[in-house]
């Protein structure tokens, strides 16, 4: 497993905000990889994709300057009272190189 830190998540032509984000992809398999996103300021249009199982296209840039391509499905939205939003989605095929 091999985990990278973001710097940038883009959701079709948008920018979504965030406090932190990772990508955790599996080495041994190619489409296994899963994003993790802390805090970002409004959280509907993942609620709206987990509620509806609607896969988002994703524009990522790694802290390292590396540009990566793919889709995802909303797997989970975490909610706290004194906790950060925390949403978790889940690679659909294969993560690739943009």
């Amino acid at each position: 497993m091999k985990t990278e830190r973001l710097l940038k998540i883009r959701h079709e032509r948008r920018d979504l905000g965030f406090l932190s984000a990772r990508i955790i992809k599996d080495e041994g398999r190619d489409a296994a990889w899963s994003l993790r996103v802390e805090s970002p300021p409004d959280v509907n249009e993942f609620r709206d994709h987990l509620i509806e199982g609607a896969c988002m296209s994703l524009t990522m840039i790694t802290r390292d300057g590396d540009h990566l391509r793919g889709e995802a499905c909303v797997a989970h939205v975490s909610i706290g009272a004194d906790t950060a939003t925390l949403v978790t989605l889940s690679g659909m095929g294969p993560l690739r190189t943009a």
